[in-house]
């Protein structure tokens, strides 16, 4: 195909905001004024509902408050409503008028889901005699025909929002929920009549308006709202200058700052085809001109958006569905997920500079004096040292400061690392010459002691103000200093020219510097830092830390214009105007990239509901065994195989309710039965990460098919070309699940950095591995050798537990003996023989965590456990009632098989040593080759 051809297919940029709104807003945009008006006003009052329902004003003046039952239908209500008049019902209906059928179907829809709101009214409740809430179980006509018709309009809103694959899903369980007594085999249940299945789908929480909508309610529409208020004040932009005034320069330059560029919109956009395309019109063209072909360029958009889904602190919506799945705090979920997504992104930028390597790719030039790529390794290196020294200290420095008691005390030591933040200034930074090696990692030790003591400076003022303040006016003096400093940000920002938003179209001479790039939109970093910091140290509630992070939001689009305007010194006649304009576009953007996900979730409410009422869940879990040989890796597999099935038609989040719904029981199940015990938090994670290939796995994903409309190059090969660059975020899920290292679970802070330097080594040697390149072309078996020094670094104790055994098999009557000799802390495993839920034989190994030192029967009572012996069984007499042995799956009258005492082993690092010699050889021999080629090709 010549480039003529090719070039064709390329989109135009009206054809590319078609395509992103055909698949997240809605592609009708209707020519009446007042239809147009309409649906503006219902977006715009649906995110405004929503900030009102997350804020705390409600239950200050005793006003509008709804609770979460109720919010949940209107917030359905108005999704169906927008989803009949924003989505066409196929390729050939009309795009610039709403029909009367589509206005049929929105009215309906809208009444269907709203009257568990009203039906459960005081009003309803006078009139009738009887609440729907007054009849639990019991729905009479009116219940089952709102029901049935609410079901069908949600299924067709489902089909023109998602497409059919979700829809298909949703019915194929539906009509299993009907057909029980037909299906085969062990699939055979007994049935439900339709009075049944419509309040089990539509009035109760087990479906529809279940947890997966409770969660887009409660916490996920904030944190889209928040995205977009980000990206219409000019954040999205932002981030891609200074990605590429950072990186643009480097071998590759604009594929890795369109990697960078796409992480940090990942942390503002739920959709990875907006992610995509926003960036990707940018980049994409720029990756080409430096040697990128058309498919490579596109496929390293699409891995690197499709990746910002797993980046926390937002991470789609999964995150907070995992709050509620895994039923633990949402700050938990975002340190399990931190290095996993850190390093993939990391390995994602390798992948780039590789692929430069091979072909000899230069970056963009820059105005003022390039730096060589050695000095900014060194300087990253150098980074990740100071990194290391500081995380190594910072402990240390946390308990120091914790222990000083009085509020003086504490703005002494404020003072103090301002001092010294003071001293590495000035002496470091200052004293540096421009352009020498020293300047770079001065800069670098700057950005990193800057947030360390800036980071520790804000905790411990806010520990001031609260101790001198009270609780009452500390959120008050908070405000006011945080105005404070957005306004001193934008008076440094507007000494710097506005950030354009370049045309990709047009060449790029030279790349822009970093300093003014940066400087220009500081301030944008405030309200993302308010919601980090609300969520991860203060510990409020997501819903509240996304309100507070969108409500400074809502202040600087209305004040950002006519700020800047008033310290450049120019009219700042209708600049509030252009703000407030900017804020209401950014409330009906934010409502209308709500409307998939609202309707994604409740039709995967749907199937989880057809799960809880015909218990096909253990039955699967039975297939599944059966497939899987009581295999743990297999069923892995099998998991990981059906998620990217899954994930070729359903949207992430669907993908990810539906299959932890039906397997992340599954294979922990599985995991105890094979003595292997698995987080919950683990397999939900590794669904997920499997979840998120849905908009790259060929043939039918769909951030491939934006990414070849942006590139002009063939899409099927675009999705082979990133799904193989995807092959780490492949990996990761696999390791996490046998290493829970990777997770930050039960490690100190010490141990976690060294598990992230240990762990991105490894996914950069697998990296290089998989990709056939390290310093030079690797042959096979280098390319082996690679993997199995990055699968060792990964996973040591693989090779250790082959050498040494890890535990010790004792028979049953010795439990009391080695519970008493474990340490406070230790952890005895057993092997459990009992009956599951069916009365079917099953044995599962569980962990007994042991308390203070004392009897060993003692020590299992505090745990749970009362033991009956009789001769040599260990019964289970009793686990007590929400004891850590229920929890652990002891049950009565099961027996204790095997009792697992741990051996002091070997520490499993000593099997970095072998590694590392290979990695040695290795690099010699690469060495080696690479000089021998480029001497050759002097002397050629």
């Amino acid at each position: 195909m010549s480039d003529k051809d090719t070039t064709a297919t390329q989109l135009s940029a009206e054809e590319l905001e078609d395509l992103v709104a055909s698949t997240d807003t809605g592609g009708r945009q209707p020519s009446n004024k007042n239809v147009a008006k309409f649906m503006a006003a219902v977006a715009l009052i649906w995110s405004l509902l929503q900030v009102w329902y997350s804020s705390p004003i409600p239950y200050v003046v005793g006003f509008g408050v709804f609770n979460s039952g109720e919010m949940r239908s209107i917030h359905l209500a108005i999704a169906v409503l927008l989803a009949f008049l924003a989505y066409p019902a196929g390729k050939s209906s009309p795009r610039r008028y709403v029909p009367a059928l589509d206005w049929v179907f929105a009215i309906l829809g809208f009444g269907c889901a709203f009257y568990l709101f009203v039906a459960n009214t005081e009003l309803i409740g006078t009139l009738t005699g009887q609440r729907l809430s007054d009849r639990p179980n019991n729905p009479n006509a009116v219940d089952i025909g709102v029901a049935i018709v609410g079901m069908l309009l949600l299924l067709e809103a489902t089909r023109r929002a998602l497409g059919p694959p979700l829809m298909v899903v949703a019915i194929v369980f539906i009509g299993y929920t009907f057909l029980g007594p037909y299906a085969p085999g062990i699939l055979a249940w007994k049935g439900a009549s339709f009075g049944a299945v419509a309040y089990h789908q539509w009035i109760s929480t087990e479906g529809v308006f279940g947890i997966a909508l409770g969660v887009s309610t409660d916490l996920v529409f904030l944190f889209v709202l928040f995205g977009a208020l980000l990206e219409k004040a000019g954040a999205g932009n932002y981030f891609i200058k200074v990605a590429f005034s950072l990186m643009g320069h480097l071998r590759g330059g604009p594929a890795k700052a369109a990697v960078v560029a796409s992480g940090m919109t990942g942390l503002i956009s739920g959709s990875s085809i907006a992610n995509v395309v926003t960036t990707g019109t940018f980049t994409i063209p720029m990756m080409k001109r430096v040697g990128f072909s058309r498919e490579k360029a596109g496929a390293v958009e699409v891995a690197s958006s499709v990746n910002g889904q797993i980046m926390p602190p937002v991470m789609g919506a999964a995150a907070f569905l995992m709050v509620e799945y895994v039923n633990i705090p949402y700050f938990e979920v975002v340190k399990h997920a931190f290095v996993p997504a850190i390093i993939s992104y990391i390995a994602l930028v390798y992948i780039v500079h590789l692929e430069a390597m091979k072909n000899g790719m230069e970056g963009l030039p820059r105005a003022g004096q390039p730096k060589p790529f050695k000095w900014a390794m060194l300087s990253f290196l150098m980074s990740v040292a100071i990194v290391l020294a500081l995380a190594s200290g910072v402990y240390w420095v946390v308990q120091f400061f914790n222990g000083l008691g009085s509020a003086e005390l504490k703005l002494l030591a404020v003072a103090v690392v301002i001092g010294l933040e003071f001293l590495i200034y000035k002496g470091v930074f200052r004293n540096a010459s421009e352009g020498t090696k020293e300047k770079i990692i001065s800069v670098f030790a700057l950005v990193i002691c800057n947030l360390t003591i800036g980071a520790f400076g804000v905790s411990y003022l806010l520990d001031i103000i609260r101790s001198l303040a009270g609780p009452a006016l500390t959120p008050w003096i908070v405000g006011v200093l945080l105005i404070l400093a957005y306004v001193w940000l934008a008076s440094r920002c507007a000494k710097e020219p506005d950030l354009e938003v370049d045309d990709p179209n047009q060449p790029v001479v030279q790349l822009p510097e970093p300093g003014p790039t940066i400087r220009s939109g500081l301030y944008f970093l405030l309200p993302v830092g308010v919601l980090i910091w609300c969520l991860m140290v203060e510990r409020l509630s997501p819903s509240l830390s996304a309100f507070w992070a969108v409500a400074f939001m809502v202040f600087i689009l209305l004040t950002q214009s006519h700020l800047f305007a008033l310290f450049r010194g120019e009219g700042t006649a209708g600049k509030f105007k252009e703000g407030f304009d900017h804020l209401i576009d950014g409330l009906m953007t934010g409502a209308r990239n709500m409307i998939g996900i609202g309707i994604a979730t409740a039709t995967a409410g749907v199937i989880v509901g057809a799960v809880s009422q015909t218990g096909v869940g253990s039955v699967l879990a039975d297939l599944v065994e059966l497939l899987s040989f009581g295999n743990i890796f297999m069923i892995l597999l099998l998991t990981a195989i059906l998620s990217l099935i899954l994930g070729m038609g359903l949207p992430t989040t669907a993908n990810y309710i539906v299959v932890s719904s039906l397997l992340a029981p599954v294979i922990v199940s599985l995991g105890q039965a094979n003595g292997l015990i698995v987080p919950l938090i683990a397999v939900h994670l590794f669904v997920f990460y499997f979840g998120i290939m849905a908009d790259v796995t060929p043939p039918v994903g769909l951030a491939s098919f934006a990414a070849a409309a942006v590139s002009g190059g063939d899409p099927i090969r675009t999705g082979f070309v990133a799904f193989a660059y995807s092959l780490r975020t492949a990996l990761l899920p696999f390791l996490f699940i046998f290493n829970t290292d990777l997770l930050l679970i039960d490690v100190t802070p010490v141990q976690g950095v060294f598990v992230f330097v240990m762990s991105t080594a490894a996914i950069l040697l697998f990296t290089a591995g998989t990709q056939g390149y390290f310093l030079t072309k690797s042959r096979i078996w280098e390319s082996l050798a690679l993997i199995l020094v990055a699968f060792t670094l990964f996973r040591p104790g693989f090779w250790m537990d082959m050498i040494v055994e890890p535990f010790d098999h004792q028979p049953p009557a010795k439990i009391f003996e080695a519970a008493e000799q474990m340490p406070e802390g230790g952890e005895l495993r057993v092997i459990v023989d009992g009956l599951d839920e069916v009365g079917e034989p099953m044995t599962f190994t569980a962990i007994i965590k042991l308390g203070a030192p004392g009897k060993g029967a003692d020590r299992l009572s505090d745990f749970g456990l009362d033991l009956l012996t009789q001769g040599d069984e260990i019964i289970i007499d009793n686990a007590m009632y929400d004891s850590p042995a229920q929890k652990a799956g002891f049950d009565f009258d099961q027996k204790i098989s095997t009792v697992l005492v741990p051996v002091v082993q070997p520490a499993k690092e000593w099997m970095y040593i072998p590694a590392l010699l290979l990695l040695g050889l290795v690099v010699l021999v690469q060495r080696r080759r690479r000089d021998a080629a480029g001497a050759a090709a002097v002397a050629a």
